[in-house]
């Protein structure tokens, strides 16, 4: 505890000088260098070891991560021109891992030491109400799709668990895991689209925006589940399947407060390939969602909702030809001098399947409609030591729906954040 202790307190000594960072001349125009980077302590007791045959066995951790480091440079070129290069060099992942022989069960968040650019994009600026941009970027879907954990956004140490994190697959439910068991590892849960390569037009009256977004495939003909960190778009093109986002939101003061709203549709033809056997050609992803953030002086609350649909018609031998998953979250919190004291209730329906017809590893075959839902509860204390440098201590109550004749552990746990945010 007091090396952990040590390094929060030495990173935001760090924070100081960093918060410095200004403007720069460049040759032409001007270019802002910007940081993000944080850390978690995470602590989850081990829960029935040694398990009974109606018993799963936690592992349980005690781990230091760090989590997210990203660079960002950003600039101008004259007054029509600018651009934004994100690079990621850790990226957040979620790691499943279940063992049906002695029912183990290890779900841990570890970086991935990579670097790739998150974003790297340019704006041109045809009036003030109208620009366009190409390259990678992220897609306006969800508010709470930040990519890049984001406290000022989200709060709390873990993303919804109907949102992304850096690595784009997000937090991983007991339930989500052994859904991919049951189904002898072709669960197919594809997460919204986050950064894409493609181009975008932008057309803003006030606080309200109406994007459009055409977008190379969002899951590039890579497996997908989250057992999987190598899908989803890696910046190249080499195909002729297509997406599209549309997005309508608003950005602006309401009240005492200021109002985020959005709500947004995608749909995409792909090639993927679920781990089955081929190739499955002309697979349509589509989805959408509504929410909305209010963030007041001494208080702040919010909410979204999505579905999404991986229709994938024949090939595969699911009982259903298709797969819907749907959730929604609520957060609401108040403001305290340098505290914020907050709760969020997340619900995810993990898929839309009826059939008991799956195999693999649960010992009573269960019927995968009795273990597709997950909850979670999470109470959070922010310190806002300044605008760029939080700490924040997370308790969160993972409450899963439990699967016929299992008999479930205690996986909730608690997470100490400590992030500076310079972007």
């Amino acid at each position: 505890m007091k090396k952990l202790l040590g390094i929060v307190f030495a990173a935001l000594v760090m924070a100081v000088p960093v918060a410095a960072l200004g403007q720069v001349e460049a040759n032409a125009g001007s270019m802002k260098l910007g940081m993000h980077f944080d850390t978690t302590f995470r602590w989850s007791p081990e829960s029935q070891k040694n398990p009974d045959l109606d018993e799963i066995h936690w592992v349980g951790y005690e781990s230091v991560t760090g989590q997210d480091v990203f660079l960002e440079l950003t600039g101008k070129l004259g007054d029509r021109i600018s651009y934004k290069i994100l690079e990621g060099l850790v990226w957040e992942a979620w790691v499943p891992d279940f063992n049906p022989g002695t029912r183990t069960v290890d779900i841990y968040v570890r970086p991935i030491p990579l670097a790739l650019p998150f974003e790297a994009y340019a704006d041109f600026k045809i009036m003030d109400q109208l620009k366009f941009r190409f390259g990678k970027h992220l897609t306006p879907t969800l508010l709470a799709n930040t990519g890049v954990h984001q406290m000022k956004i989200i709060h709390t140490a873990n993303a919804p668990l109907i949102a992304e994190t850096s690595s784009n697959f997000g937090p991983t439910g007991l339930n989500e895991l052994l859904s991919v068991t049951a189904s002898a590892g072709n669960f197919p849960r594809v997460p919204l689209p986050l950064s894409v390569t493609g181009a975008s037009a932008m057309l803003t009256f006030g606080g309200l925006e109406i994007t459009y977004t055409l977008f190379d495939e969002w899951l590039e003909n890579e497996d997908f589940g989250p057992y999987q960190i190598n899908w989803g778009d890696q910046g190249y093109d080499f195909n002729k399947t297509k997406g599209g986002n549309v997005a309508l939101g608003y950005n602006g003061q309401l009240g005492p407060g200021k109002l985020m709203a959005r709500g947004f549709y995608f749909d995409e033809l792909t090639d993927v390939n679920p781990g089955i056997a081929a190739v499955i050609h002309n697979v349509r992803d589509s989805g959408w969602g509504l929410g909305m953030m209010y963030d007041a002086d001494n208080f702040f609350l919010g909410g979204e909702y999505t579905t999404s649909t991986l229709d994938y018609k024949s090939g595969v031998t699911f009982p259903d030809d298709k797969n819907t998953w749907s959730g929604y979250y609520v957060i609401l919190g108040g403001r305290f001098s340098a505290f914020e004291i907050l709760y969020r209730l997340d619900y995810i329906d993990l898929n839309n399947f009826s059939s008991g017809d799956f195999v693999a590893g649960l010992g009573s075959d269960p019927d995968i409609k009795t273990f597709d839902t997950e909850t979670w509860h999470t109470i959070g204390v922010n310190y806002l030591v300044n605008d760029q440098s939080s700490v924040g201590l997370n308790y969160v109550i993972r409450a899963p729906e439990q699967a016929e004749d299992l008999n479930y552990p205690n996986t909730n746990e608690f997470v100490l954040i400590m992030e500076i945010d310079l972007l």
